[in-house]
């Protein structure tokens, strides 16, 4: 492997990869940044008859709780359900869920007892991550659907 004979390669190489970003394409929505060239977010792809699940779960030093929300397509009309508890959802909480999953897919590493583990999957992808920051807390905001 050439990184054996030429260390140096490796890290120009990683030096590379992470100046090559664009900073100034980004937008920043309550104090958090994503990319304005981007890709729909699950709940834009749904399509008739088709759903999705955000799965969090919240560990810390004195508690453990996890949660399902999932999210339906009906002819057009999106409904969501949080264990009980079902409700249409409005444009409002459409743009909710938009701005929670691009959020999550920009989420910085942290430092803090609580990880809160996201995990948000549909019939083509899953995708899962880690808060450690203990000061987004995005799932509040789904919560504050129902």
């Amino acid at each position: 492997m050439i990184f054996k004979k030429h260390p140096w390669l490796f890290l120009l190489s990683i030096f590379i990869l992470t100046t090559s970003f664009k900073v100034d394409d980004s937008i920043v929505t309550a104090d958090y940044k994503y990319s304005t060239e981007r890709l729909p977010t699950m709940v834009e792809m749904l399509q008739h008859g088709e759903h999705y699940t955000i799965q969090i779960t919240s560990i810390g030093c004195f508690h453990g709780k996890r949660q399902t929300i999932t999210v339906l397509n009906n002819e057009g009309i999106l409904t969501a359900s949080l264990n009980n508890k079902r409700k249409i959802l409005s444009q409002s909480n459409i743009n909710e869920l938009i701005n929670f999953e691009l959020q999550l897919r920009e989420i910085s590493f942290g430092g803090c007892t609580t990880i809160d583990t996201y995990s948000i999957s549909n019939d083509y992808e899953t995708f899962t991550t880690s808060d450690g920051t203990c000061s987004w807390q995005g799932y509040k905001s789904l919560l504050a659907i129902f």
